[in-house]
């Protein structure tokens, strides 16, 4: 009896087990989710750690545009003092006891071994160009700071497109290169039984073997590439990077769609796309704008050494409470309005060293830009120069795959009539798959090109849906 229940004990646990783990492969199987590229985009800008920190940037900057207007208000605080004077000080100051008594108690007192002094001072900025130009910095720095968010975004989701465009790739000569490893192996094993009948050379049984060798090394190859696509746009939407995602199997209709239409233009419609003027390049390029803003920061700065200059006026007014040995307000209140006028006229030659060094940094940004800006107008004469390329090797890879598949018939057929040789047959069949890959990649190829354009043009997300 008690081995019966012992037996139904660990039959009960087996099961239990087996539920567990089937559950739990369940579970992991559907947390396993489908990405569409929109939606790695829509991830990748809200999880993203370059995005979230540009944002945070821009925000920033928001705020500083309002604190440089706070510096124009009036500015009003209270202030109170306290001071302990030794015995011998006081008696030193208190003139009272070097008249006569009656004297003396005409007078009040106002000096105290223990005082308090309180006052209201209110302050305000009459004129300051430095507050003046403050503002203006801030504005073009909240400018700044939404361009670099702008170029943040999108390169951000010119690099999810990359990626997911290397995963599409990856994938389908992934399962090209698997079914010629699997062909490449049956291949080989039939040549291995037929070299045992003495019915195959030596030399095309490591024919085969080189083919073999060949596909497998390919297919580690496309593995290993499409693990790192993968990881790469895990990276970008801030996910493990070891985290399975399922996704669309072909290039989304839109992305197909703009490259047919850059596929169709003529070579004088594709280069028109990229003679723009110097101010439509700006507004467009958004990396481009965002360093064209931080110049005009610089140059800002430049303008503001000259406020170092020029006068400053300050209106102040003070209500204060004569100093008593009470903290009670109940002392003669004196009132106190000022308005201050200051001119610098000579400061060790600061002003002057300041104003050159701001110079010169404007200097150096204005030409980091201008470099800039023609290698990004030689970068887009080099992209459509490339699509050109890729356009007419896709077309020859087109032609070459159509006349590789008819090779590999006709050889395939002659092999079977014994009139091709093994090795004509193997030739062939690389010829055709090299064909195959080569034609893939063209065209993966120049769909990444388009989408490069449309980012350096500043118009990525009409690739999206």
């Amino acid at each position: 009896m008690l081995f019966e229940r012992r037996d139904k004990l660990l039959r009960i646990l087996s099961l239990s087990g087996f539920i567990i783990f089937f559950s739990t492969l369940v579970s992991a199987q559907n947390d396993v989710v489908f990405i569409t590229l929109d939606e790695a985009v829509q991830t990748a800008l809200v999880e993203n750690n370059l995005v979230k920190a540009a944002k945070f940037g821009y925000e920033k900057a928001e705020w500083d545009v309002k604190n440089s207007w706070t510096n124009l208000f009036p500015v009003l605080d209270f202030t109170t003092r306290y001071t302990s004077i030794d015995e011998q000080t006081f008696k030193e100051r208190d003139f009272r006891q070097y008249l006569p008594p009656a004297l003396a108690n005409d007078i009040p007192q106002t000096v105290f071994q223990e005082s308090y002094s309180s006052s209201f001072n209110l302050s305000v900025p009459i004129f300051n160009m430095n507050l003046y130009n403050g503002i203006r910095m801030a504005n073009k720095g909240e400018l700044a700071a939404e361009a670099y968010l702008k170029s943040t975004r999108d390169n951000i989701t010119f690099q999810v497109v990359s990626a997911y465009l290397n995963i599409l790739k990856m994938d389908a000569l992934k399962e090209i290169r698997e079914n010629y490893l699997e062909l490449s192996e049956k291949n080989l094993a039939k040549a291995e039984r037929l070299f045992e009948a003495d019915r195959y050379s030596k030399n095309e049984v490591l024919r085969w073997k080189i083919d073999y060798q060949q596909q497998k090394s390919g297919l580690v190859e496309t593995q290993n590439g499409y693990v790192s696509s993968v990881s790469v746009l895990n990276r970008l939407m801030n996910r493990d990077m070891k985290s399975q995602f399922d996704y669309q199997g072909v290039i989304p209709e839109k992305l197909k769609a703009e490259t047919d239409k850059i596929i169709n233009m003529s070579e004088e419609e594709l280069t028109g796309l990229i003679e723009l003027s110097d101010e439509q390049l700006i507004q467009l390029n958004s990396s481009l704008r965002a360093m064209y803003d931080q110049n005009e920061i610089s140059k800002i700065t430049y303008q503001n050494s000259y406020s170092n200059y020029m006068p400053n006026v300050n209106f102040t007014y003070s209500y204060a409470w004569r100093e008593n040995n009470t903290l009670a307000f109940d002392d003669y209140s004196p009132k106190t309005v000022m308005v201050n006028f200051s001119l610098p006229i000579f400061t060790g030659f600061q002003n002057i060293t300041k104003l050159k060094s701001s110079y010169k940094d404007y200097k150096k940004n204005s030409e980091e830009f201008e470099d800039q800006k023609q290698n990004i107008r030689l970068a887009l004469i080099e992209l459509v120069h490339r699509i050109r390329n890729l356009k007419t090797q896709k077309e020859l890879a087109d032609v070459n795959e159509e006349y590789s598949k008819n090779n590999y018939d006709i050889v395939e057929n002659r092999k079977d009539l014994g009139l091709a040789s093994n090795i004509e047959f193997i030739d062939a069949k690389l010829n055709y798959q090299n064909a195959v890959i080569s034609g893939t990649n063209a065209y993966y190829d120049l769909v990444s090109a388009v989408t490069e354009l449309y980012y350096m043009l500043g118009r990525i997300n009409i690739v999206l849906q």
